[in-house]
């Protein structure tokens, strides 16, 4: 199976799914990665990637170390500024979506839920969405909705349709690889009981698991799927 995850910043595919990611793996699934935004300049008051030059290079060596842990066939970065994709034309990042869906053909894809508190989160996910509508000849025949800690259980009804998960990825088998690969991110993760720590996540994936009966768990949001 051909895969396309369209992450927000690098660390989101690992937090998200880093587990079903060496599932795949080991299923010789081919998987692709997208990265929309660069994920550190968004510390700034002003927009300033010529100071954060080192820092976004760090962030892309991270995600390509743990890029190798699941045997990532491509991984794309489009350097959008962090936290202002608002401020961007989400035709402009749709059209760089279906650039690579045009080029691999993917039947799965995998995004974030439209109603994170993250504003790059929640505008990731319409883009792809927007990129992934059904027309005639697609090869997309499932996309998945997955959770971020500390953006997706942040977010509240009154914002819009809260995150409910409907597909279960058991990754018992895979737990370990996923904490070892959070670690190639290191500099994103926090201490207990801030929920982007090792801690909270296990506690995260723990439950999500029991909700299913198995030892660890990722969550999705299946909004399609052709069979």
């Amino acid at each position: 199976m051909k895969i396309l995850v369209i992450a927000a910043h690098p660390d989101d595919e690992i937090l998200g799914m880093g587990g079903t990611l060496c599932k795949h793996s080991e299923n010789n699934d081919e998987i692709h990665v997208l990265f929309i935004s660069d994920g550190v300049t968004g510390r700034d008051y002003d927009y300033d990637p010529i100071k954060r030059k080192k820092e976004i290079a760090n962030r892309k060596n991270m995600a390509l170390t743990a890029s190798k842990k699941y045997k990532a066939s491509s991984i794309h970065f489009l350097d959008y500024p962090n936290l202002r994709l608002e401020q961007e034309s989400i035709l402009e990042i749709t059209k760089d979506i279906e650039e690579l869906i045009n080029k691999y053909s993917p039947e799965l894809i995998y995004t974030h839920h439209s109603n994170d508190t993250n504003i790059d989160h929640r505008i990731t996910s319409k883009a792809a969405i927007f990129a992934c509508r059904p027309i005639p000849c697609s090869p997309i025949k499932i996309i998945r909705l997955f959770e971020i800690p500390s953006s997706t259980e942040y977010s509240h009804s009154s914002l819009g349709a809260i995150f409910e998960p409907n597909c279960f990825s058991d990754i018992s088998d895979y737990f370990e690889s996923k904490i070892s690969m959070l670690k190639d991110y290191d500099y994103e993760m926090r201490e207990f009981p801030h929920p982007r720590s090792k801690k909270a996540i296990a506690a995260r994936d723990s439950y999500r698991g029991a909700s299913v009966g198995v030892s660890y768990a990722e969550s999705f949001v299946q909004i399609r799927k052709i069979f």
